[in-house]
């Protein structure tokens, strides 16, 4: 059983998980077999299987701001219970509300049980919660998670140009003449997971650099972005991060917009048009028969920008 200690910062959380987790240690040497170990929230996520395999119950501890849109899914996904400290019961029903699609608990942890620093009655009180919400827990799930597959719409992280530049003007009115409702928006892992549209749209343009995307929130970021849409000037970017593309099967493909003017005044800016068109329609297909992916590197381990690799090449990442 996984269980998150949540108070204003973690420091608490950490007390109460040592003194509980001490006392069970010690009544195990007596007569007990139930095993359990704590750590941090984010050594918790990284060592979750070997947790999992080693202890029936795993603390964590951290702060409560920790749950947040984006980050629900990582709790929903492995916490069984999550426990607010008396400082943070005011956030309680907002965090409920964010793990309401997952089988998670969010409840107060008693002010009685939190402040005992007798850690034999704690211990008592506390396993005997404990029981009561994985009772309580043991219902079939309703969760319905925001993946790629159910998303209606599509989502296209764009990196090098802004949304008001030449290129993209053109590439809008196109799409829009093929009847494609464009959605425009600015990069932040909030914006992200937060988004509340105000209009029906068929695809969502998320403009950003490529180096703000980092390791620790790639996975995030994949679970959302369909597909990467790079200039020359962001490509190398987004070639650094080959492995992380690889490894989640995102899709990408390196636009033109060099001497764009000349293109456009030529009538040689179809190309474009006809190359974006066919990305579109692929992405369109692959994202109706892929499923989210959980890459156990990232779970558990850095594995760092690549600059190796020779197979970063063609329309697909």
């Amino acid at each position: 059983m996984f269980i998150y200690i949540a108070c204003s910062q973690g420091m608490t959380a950490s007390l109460f998980c040592h003194r509980i987790v001490g006392f069970i240690s010690e009544k195990k040497e007596e007569q007990s077999s139930l095993t359990a170990v704590y750590d941090d929230v984010d050594h918790v996520f990284k060592k979750r299987r070997e947790y999992g395999v080693a202890y029936d119950l795993i603390f964590a501890y951290g702060g409560i701001d920790e749950i947040r849109s984006y980050t629900a899914f990582d709790f929903g996904s492995l916490f069984d219970v999550i426990l607010v400290a008396p400082s943070e019961f005011y956030k309680t029903d907002e965090k409920s509300k964010m793990l309401a699609d997952y089988p998670t608990i969010v409840k107060d942890l008693p002010s009685l049980l939190y402040g005992r620093m007798n850690a034999d009655k704690g211990y008592d009180l506390l396993l005997g919660e404990l029981i009561n919400l994985d009772l309580e827990r043991g219902y079939d799930s309703s969760v319905l998670t925001t993946t790629k597959s159910i998303d209606k719409d599509l989502e296209i992280y764009v990196g090098g140009n802004g949304s008001k530049d030449l290129y993209f003007r053109k590439i809008f009115e196109f799409l829009v003449g093929q009847g494609i409702r464009c959605y425009v928006s600015h990069y932040s892992m909030e914006e992200l997971y937060e988004f509340k549209p105000e209009v029906d749209f068929d695809i969502r343009f998320i403009f950003g650099p490529i180096s703000v995307l980092t390791e620790r929130d790639f996975e995030r970021v994949a679970r959302r972005i369909d597909a990467f849409l790079v200039n020359d000037d962001s490509y190398f970017a987004l070639k650094r991060r080959r492995k992380w593309m690889k490894a989640y099967k995102i899709p990408w493909c390196l636009y033109n917009d060099n001497h764009l003017k000349r293109k456009i005044r030529k009538g040689q800016f179809a190309e474009e048009e006809a190359k974006i068109w066919d990305f579109i329609m692929n992405i369109q297909m692959r994202s109706e028969d892929t499923s989210d992916l959980i890459v156990e590197n990232f779970a558990s381990e850095n594995i760092g920008l690549n600059n190796n690799d020779d197979d970063f090449n063609g329309c697909w990442g």
